[in-house]
């Protein structure tokens, strides 16, 4: 398999950070109307930008995965605290 290149990672790295600014605003809604009827739509769609952002992640280089790791890690981290994405021992 080939390394990616500089220029595909750079590309990568925008639309990484451009998802983050996206799910971040999706989050402040969210927090706005936890109980709304957006809410659902909001979370999904999120889910879904989140796994966008991890593939685009994970096409890059080692090190440019890690500086788009780093960039995303106080919103995932966020996230992941808030929004319970962790499966929580469903009988």
């Amino acid at each position: 398999m080939s390394q990616p290149s500089l220029a595909t990672d750079r590309f990568k790295s925008r639309l990484v950070l451009n998802n983050v600014a996206h799910i971040q605003e999706h989050l402040e809604a969210m927090q706005r109307d936890s109980h709304g009827l957006e809410y659902a739509p909001w979370k999904r769609e999120v889910d879904h930008i989140w796994k966008r952002t991890f593939e685009y992640i994970n096409g890059m280089g080692e090190k440019s995965q890690a500086m788009a790791l780093e960039s995303i890690k106080d919103t995932w981290v966020s996230y992941i605290t808030h929004y319970g994405i962790v499966d929580q021992g469903s009988t």
